[in-house]
């Protein structure tokens, strides 16, 4: 990252989260003619700042500062940067920094972005007509909503010169469960210029990377609403005109806000002499579901293993069983949990229909996708897959294909990406997923459905 961002003797660099100075250390071991004579150091902490030892061959500038909310002389010739992983939940910037921001974007910034987006961000607006970046975070922007803007940011300014992501077996960040990448900006590309795209599994891999053998892109090519996982071709241009979401809708498991109250094992049955019309059966956790169809037996096995496989789903009136046990709740304070506190009838998770298809939300490797042939229902472990049109016939169609190889690929050009092979799949990700044009036949767009789904009878 040293040796590209100085490639060009800059003459003046900035580090904007210096944090113990890995980066200065490398540039000061540069060859004299590519070190900058004049060298930046920010570092929102003090304390941070206090220990930061510079070198005597280049003019060091340092302040404990907030890059975000500084006012910054610039431009810079080079920027290199490890931003601060802080989720949106924890920073708020006033409206003026968001302001700024945005004069910069052009566009809204969503408020979910995390903080190392804000940095690049800034970072791409601070650099001088032959200005380099190199920037190592997560990789989350290329496929997160949050990372729209920026997207449409560096491509408009036409800053990207290469993405180098670290395989998502590997972890670069320590306690940080995510996958990482390096990106560099570039000022003053021309239109034609590509944008280079490569995957390493290492340190290793990253040293002997011949940037000739990764794939390009040319900005025009790119989409900025789209995901960009491995930025294969083959995952972008082999397109079907069709999604998952022209013929079914994808909806997360039931969220209860309180399992070890809501969900119920036969045990508890027992005890609280809660009968069986006043629950449903459901999966209440991931591992319950051993392959990719979950049958009568299997749940009868799950009963039989004194599981939490019933969901607490009253009916009216309530029987005196029923009573005792949501006195029981309110004893515990269930009542005053956020979501059940936000529902019109605290004790009454939503309603829904079971899903044919199941899908899980995690996964390594491959994704579980399941056939409901219990018509239970499923708590957040999954998400539920309901067809449009209700039938039977175009679950199975659905179910066949993405349990398929093909499906299976489909699949992953929209999945979420974290360390250690963790991947991860939102309900609008499945449903973006593109399916054969012949898979289903059609006459017209098919009809909307509630989110709860229609009533369907997969056996």
């Amino acid at each position: 990252m040293a040796e590209w961002v100085c490639r060009e003797s800059p003459r003046i660099a900035l580090d904007p989260a210096v944090g113990p100075g890995v980066f200065v250390d490398a540039i000061a071991a540069l060859p004299r003619h590519a070190r900058p004579r004049e060298l930046h150091l920010l570092d929102i902490d003090p304390v941070m700042i206090a220990k930061l030892r510079t070198p005597t061959s280049i003019a060091c500038r340092v302040a404990a500062a907030d890059f975000i909310t500084k006012r910054h002389v610039g431009p810079f010739d080079a920027v290199i940067a490890n931003p601060p992983y802080v989720r949106h939940h924890d920073f708020d910037y006033g409206p003026r920094a968001w302001r700024d921001l945005e004069r910069v974007t052009g566009a809204p910034i969503p408020r979910t972005t995390n903080l190392y987006g804000l940095f690049v961000l800034k970072i791409g607006s601070l650099l001088s007509a032959r200005g380099r970046a190199a920037i190592i975070t997560p990789s989350e922007w290329l496929r997160a909503d949050f990372g729209v803007a920026l997207k449409s940011y560096l491509l408009r300014e036409n800053l990207l010169d290469a993405i180098i992501q670290f395989d998502h077996g590997a972890s670069v960040f320590d306690g940080v469960l995510t996958t990482a990448c390096i990106t560099l900006l570039r000022k003053g590309r021309r239109p034609a210029d590509p944008i280079r795209c490569a995957t390493v599994s290492d340190e290793r891999g990253l040293a002997a990377l011949d940037f000739d053998a990764a794939t390009s892109w040319l900005p025009a090519e790119l989409q900025a609403n789209e995901k960009w996982n491995a930025l294969d071709k083959r995952s972008t241009s082999d397109r079907s005109t069709r999604k998952l979401s022209d013929f079914a809708t994808c909806s997360r498991g039931i969220a209860t806000g309180a399992n070890d109250y809501f969900t119920l094992r036969p045990s508890d049955l027992k005890k609280w002499k809660i009968a069986r019309r006043d629950v449903r059966p459901c999966i209440t956790k991931a591992r319950q579901i051993r392959r990719d169809r979950i049958t009568a037996d299997d749940l009868r096995r799950l009963i039989t293993e004194d599981e939490r496989v019933f969901l607490l789903q009253p009916g009216t009136p309530l029987n005196p069983a029923v009573r005792s046990y949501l006195e029981h709740g309110k004893k515990r304070g269930v009542h005053s949990r956020y979501l059940p506190s936000h529902r019109p009838t605290w004790y009454l998770p939503e309603h829904r229909m079971p899903a044919p298809i199941l899908i899980s939300v995690f996964a390594r490797g491959r994704f579980r996708i399941v056939w409901n042939e219990a018509n239970v229902l499923n708590l957040t472990a999954y998400h539920g897959i309901y067809p449009r049109d209700g039938q039977r016939a175009t679950a199975r169609k659905l179910f066949e294909w993405l349990s398929s190889s093909a499906g299976h690929g489909a699949l992953q050009a929209h999945v979420r990406l974290y360390a250690d092979g963790l991947l991860k799949v939102e309900p609008k990700d499945v449903e973006a997923v593109t399916i054969p044009d012949n898979l289903i036949p059609t006459r017209g767009r098919p009809r909307a459905v509630p989110k709860r789904g229609l009533p369907f009878q997969p056996a």
